[in-house]
């Protein structure tokens, strides 16, 4: 079956038009194809668009991905003077991260060229973004270019692993901060949570409550807590903390209701509310600077799966800790039923 092209477009030169600036003629072009596409106006528009999609799971990933785009952005309008995402080709797009590389300051430091696994995190954002852009719904590009560029991860992991002569003094230097500090290096740790999950974010605009968690015994008998948890894609699942963190939780406790924050904010903007995923990772660097030890909270969460499966854990027991499994919400309460978890498992030594 053969397409008539409407008659706006028929001709090399509205083609070869359309190549240098957005014109009519392209909006004639895809009214044709795509009747039920977004009417999007700027690259702002898009942007917004698809940070706000179903593609962006995370308010962190958001936030990150929000601070990429626009550095993308502002980037190409100095360079090339170039106002709209639609102008863009592949060798814009090299050439940024090639400045990514040699070029970029890092924040806080006097450094100049983005680590790789940075870099790989804008390459990731900006092939979401161009393939969000390309869906017949959005129309916004014609080609998706970005899925031209490579990602290429640095693999750490191993250097995010902390040993366990460093969690111990981590752990006093987090008590000597202050009991607050105790706890919650304890519950990241001991627990395995992102930080998304205990702080407040976009998505869990209440942070973690004390009516989050629940009063129970082990099979010694001696009291814990039991922490249920919304994690990403909205699945909740219920992690049996060990007697050790559950204690330094009630202690900290005190009177406080079900209803109250069980971290709260010290900041004067949010003060008294709960503390927010930024405030977690200002609280664990201060531990960081008290011990004289590098880390961030997400190293807690790598140490928690490996001290787990050094300490007898399965890959069933720590994917399911971690949120990682994609079990329906019944097979984990099952589960869950008659399992410690892998918080005992961490805190049990050898």
């Amino acid at each position: 079956m053969t397409h008539r092209l409407p008659t706006a477009y028929n001709n090399n030169s509205v083609h070869e038009a359309s190549l240098v600036s957005p014109s009519s003629e392209e909006d004639v072009f895809k009214d044709y194809y795509f009747p039920n596409r977004q009417k999007i106006k700027s690259s702002t528009q898009l942007i917004d668009m698809w940070l706000n999609s179903s593609r962006i799971k995370s308010s962190e990933t958001r936030r990150s991905y929000r601070a990429i785009a626009s550095d993308l952005v502002a980037w190409l309008e100095s360079k090339y003077n170039m106002p709209d995402l639609r102008l863009c080709n592949l060798a814009h797009l090299q050439s940024y991260i090639t400045y990514l590389e040699d070029e970029k300051p890092v924040r806080h430091t006097d450094r100049i060229g983005l680590s790789k696994n940075t870099i790989a995190i804008h390459v990731c954002a900006i092939r979401s973004l161009w393939k969000f852009g390309c869906k017949q719904s959005i129309g916004y590009f014609y080609l998706n270019i970005a899925s031209e560029l490579t990602v290429e991860w640095c693999d750490n992991t191993a250097q995010r692993v902390l040993s366990q002569r460093r969690i111990d003094k981590l752990e006093v230097a987090a008590k000597e901060v202050s009991q607050r500090h105790w706890a919650l290096f304890n519950l990241l740790f001991y627990s395995g949570c992102r930080i998304g999950e205990v702080g407040k974010t976009n998505t869990n605009p209440s942070g973690l409550l004390w009516r989050h968690f629940q009063e129970d015994t082990d099979e010694e008998g001696d009291p814990i807590l039991i922490l249920t948890i919304t994690g990403k894609g909205n699945k909740v699942r219920s992690l049996h903390l060990d007697a050790e963190t559950s204690e330094i939780l009630m202690d900290m406790r005190g009177t406080a209701s079900d209803d109250d924050p069980v971290f709260r904010s010290e900041s004067p903007k949010g003060k008294g509310k709960a503390l927010s995923d930024r405030g977690i990772r200002w609280m664990m660097e201060q531990v960081s600077d008290k011990a004289g030890i590098k880390f961030s909270p997400h190293w807690l969460r790598h140490s928690h799966a490996t001290v787990a499966r050094r300490n007898g854990a399965t890959t069933l027991d720590i994917r399911e800790q971690l949120g990682h499994t994609t079990d329906t919400m019944t097979s984990r309460y099952a589960k869950m039923t008659d399992k410690k978890g892998t918080s005992q498992l961490v805190r049990k030594r050898k």
